[in-house]
């Protein structure tokens, strides 16, 4: 699932949550919600720079569901919130 786009500027996006993993440790979590990952992004690209593997995706609106779905897939256990990387600002 990809990040949901706003149809029309008037209105303000829908919230959702982003799957944060870390790769190395098998771990991941779903952060937010939020209504724009752009500083989720760029808080795994710091750390990947800094030879970690994390990764950024997938999204979706039901916190729970998409955690379920995620370990499913992945099979990597569950993180706390802001454990595997946080944005800044």
């Amino acid at each position: 699932m990809t990040e949901p786009k706003p149809t029309d500027p008037t209105h303000a996006p829908e919230p959702f949550f982003l799957i944060i993993a870390d790769d190395d440790a098998g771990l991941f979590c779903p952060e937010g919600p939020m209504t724009d990952a752009a500083a989720w992004k760029l808080a795994a690209g710091r750390a990947c720079e800094n030879g970690r593997s994390v990764s950024c995706g997938p999204s979706g609106s039901d916190r729970e569901a998409l955690a379920k779905e995620f370990r499913r897939t992945s099979k990597m256990g569950g993180a706390p919130p802001g454990s595997i990387v946080r944005p800044r600002g």
